[in-house]
């Protein structure tokens, strides 16, 4: 009888987690990473690229172990700006550009224990369309939205089902418009989706939008000084606005970039725009942290002789609290390393990125910009608030007919991985908490009628469930573990490998077992 035998951390209450956890550290040696998403049920899914530039999308526990992973070999994929994100039910909708149909935005989606379920393509039969935006539904929706623009396909966002069928498809035009508009981000919230657009290239447009696609506010500002490319939106929810990380087309020779801050009705209170007196400054990524209070932001800095990590937190009326600079921690020369993502953790927030001889990294950091293994480095920047004018305008909605087929592009489950940490820790535990690591029995493997449950160590089996999945993330048991010991009936399944789920508020473990 073979015994399935898998770990499930029990960790401590969030706030003595993010107290004692900041780190940095490497994860392969080569390669980089694009974003980086919290999942709901712990850890973290990322997307990027291995040395090939072919785009890996990789799902991660909370101590950095690989739980699953996917690389995408296709020569029909696009290597730009992919995005992911998780649905209302659990489960990812990837997406990325590919060359077919011309340009074609290409969404892939994966069940939460990681069977890959469909892939599709959305184009035009005549004209380029690579989305940029990506977003889950609205609750109790597990479909998802994209949204991008050209001048073939202008300021669109397209509504689709779970089994990618498309709902809805608009465009969104404003009078004063002039030239290409594009829908950078989207987040759903409450009952509407907030959407970070632009119009011209200096110009804001933020707009609400019904669950339907119908328009339910906007506001539009230009700034003539700069031209405006708006890149995240994010929800700061203790006051119920929003904040947008945006950067300037080429002038300043790229020492600028900015942060808008709006209230609920998408009236901007502060427009944030931060200068360094280096060579170059990108930010890539924003989050808000400790319930929407603050906002981090993170990207890189060159001064004409290395990229550094750069870190900003603002107060969520836009003053900077901290500010944190920071090179490389390879043993080699050439330290040059740079942030593109970043998700929050309560008050703590997690960054992913590269290092030209490090190669995939990633950095857990705490409310006061702790978790470098070197941020002593100087870090001049000044923060100037601009006027932006108001434009009074109402928008238009116009159809858009855009196309769905399916694709089965090329992939492999192969990820190379290497964890080396730098500095600091990873989910310290307070051993006299009770809540060490577990160990955690199901047997037999491969199983016929029943699968048998031990979790004599678990001193507290409170909201602890599980779950099995067929290969194609479809939900075939939940069950409440009531007992240490117990015994789940798979007598009605049909032969075949099943994906098993422990679960409880804190943490979920997956594996597999065979039915006989």
């Amino acid at each position: 009888m073979k015994k399935l035998r898998f770990t499930l951390f029990l960790s401590l209450c969030v706030i003595l987690i993010q107290a004692q956890t900041t780190a940095y550290l490497k994860v392969a040696d080569n390669g980089y990473f694009e974003k980086i998403e919290k999942v709901s049920s712990g850890g973290y899914i990322t997307t990027g690229f291995d040395s090939n530039y072919k785009v890996q999308i990789i799902r991660w526990d909370n101590s950095f172990n690989i739980t699953w992973k996917y690389v995408f070999n296709d020569t029909n994929i696009m290597t730009a700006s992919p995005k992911i994100v998780e649905a209302n039910d659990g489960n990812f909708y990837f997406l990325m550009g590919s060359h077919e149909h011309t340009a074609s935005s290409w969404i892939v989606k994966f069940s939460q224990a990681g069977a890959l379920l469909w892939q599709k393509i959305y184009y035009l039969t005549s004209g380029n369309m690579n989305s940029i935006a990506l977003s889950k539904a609205l609750p109790g929706d597990n479909g998802f939205l994209i949204g991008g623009g050209q001048n073939t396909a202008s300021n669109y966002i397209i509504k689709c089902a779970d089994d990618g069928s498309i709902q809805w498809q608009y465009q969104y035009l404003y009078p004063l418009s002039t030239g290409g508009m594009a829908c950078y981000s989207i987040i759903a919230d409450g009952s509407e989706y907030v959407v970070s657009s632009g119009y011209n290239t200096n110009s804001l447009l933020t707009m609400k939008i019904s669950a339907a696609g119908n328009i339910n506010s906007h506001s539009a500002y230009t700034y003539s000084a700069m031209q405006i490319i708006p890149s995240r939106i994010v929800k700061l929810n203790s006051s119920g606005g929003y904040a947008i990380l945006g950067g300037y087309n080429n002038t300043n020779n790229n020492k600028t970039e900015f942060v808008a801050i709006y209230n609920a009705a998408l009236n901007l209170q502060s427009f944030n725009e931060l200068t360094v007196t280096y060579n170059q400054f990108i930010l890539n990524d924003i989050t808000a942290i400790n319930n929407g209070r603050s906002l981090i932001v993170d990207g890189s800095i060159y001064d004409n002789s290395a990229f550094t990590i750069a870190m900003i937190n603002l107060s969520n009326t836009g003053s900077v609290i901290w500010k944190k600079r920071a090179y490389g921690n390879t043993a080699t020369t050439n330290k040059n390393v740079e942030f593109r993502g970043l998700t929050e953790n309560g008050t703590t927030s997690v960054h992913v990125g590269e290092g030209l001889n490090e190669g995939r990294v990633i950095a857990v950091i705490d409310s006061n910009g702790n978790g470098l293994c070197n941020n002593d480095m100087a870090f001049n920047m000044t923060n100037v608030h601009p006027s932006l004018i108001l434009q009074a305008q109402t928008l238009s909605v116009a159809m858009l007919n855009v196309t769905k087929s399916s694709v089965n592009y090329v992939y492999s489950n192969y990820a190379s991985y290497n964890k080396q940490i730098y500095c600091g820790s990873l989910l310290a535990i307070d051993d006299n908490t009770g809540n060490q690591p577990l160990v955690s029995t199901i047997y037999p493997n491969p199983a016929t009628d029943k699968l048998c449950i031990d979790l004599h160590q678990l001193k507290n089996l409170q909201n602890t469930s599980i779950f099995i999945y067929d290969m194609q993330g479809q939900l075939l048991l939940q069950q409440t573990i009531t007992d240490t010991k117990s015994e789940i009936s798979i007598s009605s399944f049909a032969k075949g490998v099943y994906m098993i789920k422990l679960s409880n508020d804190m943490k979920s473990m997956v594996s597999k077992f065979v039915k006989e």
